[in-house]
């Protein structure tokens, strides 16, 4: 007899997927517009610089961004929401945390390189709204890929993919 799939619902903490499904997915929806109707705003908020215009010719590569954060929205929004398979969860919740690598990266590039990210008393309102915007989700996402807090299952090891 097969053994049942290991529920998200029974495995993951309930929190972990109240942050990725309804808050993250509002914050990443909100860089999506972001992206499509004020990229210079977008800009701004990562680079410490004001920045009230764009170059046409660089649009598309704020769409691309929106396309790529559409995609993590529809993930966390919809697909963890409906699909209630623990397994699935950390497949997905890894495959957003190969993005999170390069949006991590991409942050401390805006600032001038990670030795001036690493200055934690250097950074401004926006840099702690970038980094509050964004690290606890990233951990929840470490956190469910690695097990950690996840429930036990019945034969007293963590459920695994």
């Amino acid at each position: 007899m097969a053994s049942p799939l290991p529920k998200a619902t029974e495995t993951i903490p309930y929190l972990y997927r109240f942050l990725l499904t309804n808050v993250e997915s509002l914050f990443a929806l909100g860089g999506v517009l972001m992206c499509l109707t004020n990229p210079g705003f977008y800009l701004s908020g990562l680079t410490r610089e004001t920045i009230t215009a764009i170059q046409p010719t660089t649009d598309f590569i704020y769409t691309q961004l929106a396309g790529g954060w559409l995609v993590i929205v529809f993930i966390e929004a919809v697909v963890l929401r409906f699909v209630d398979d623990v397994r699935v969860w950390k497949l997905l919740c890894g495959a957003v945390l190969l993005s999170d690598v390069l949006y991590t990266h991409s942050v401390a590039q805006a600032v001038g390189g990670w030795g001036e990210w690493l200055k934690v008393w250097e950074w401004t309102g926006q840099d702690w709204g970038v980094t509050v915007t964004t690290w606890p989700f990233v951990l929840v996402r470490v956190a469910i890929v690695a097990g950690i807090g996840l429930k036990k299952g019945e034969d007293g090891g963590r459920k695994r993919l």
